[in-house]
């Protein structure tokens, strides 16, 4: 159709996902985050330098440091054997106050 929008919006749309960096990190990226497999709540990124690792240092500050974590994908997972209960109830805390 002459004088139609179909060709601007084709190529805009192109010249979008060719510019599109999906390794960049939005704003308010999200984890989830579990203990010994048990989910205690979800981390939100508030900002650009803020990754999900300050929940260790939120445990360490808090005296716990018996436990290992690691990242896959999106969920955020903490071994521990030592104060199990304990430490999900800090992080629920932590991560419901945020």
């Amino acid at each position: 159709m002459p004088g139609g929008t179909e060709g601007t919006m084709l190529g805009l749309a192109a010249f979008m996902n060719s510019n599109f960096d999906s390794s960049t990190k939005l704003a308010h990226d999200r984890y989830e985050v579990y203990v010994n497999g048990d989910f205690v709540g979800q981390k939100n990124l508030l900002s650009t330098r803020e990754d999900v690792t300050s929940v260790n240092e939120f445990l360490h500050s808090h005296g716990y440091n018996d436990f290992l974590s690691n990242i896959d994908g999106d969920h955020y997972h903490i071994q521990t054997e030592k104060k199990e209960r304990e430490l999900k109830q800090a992080l629920q805390i932590y991560l419901h106050s945020r």
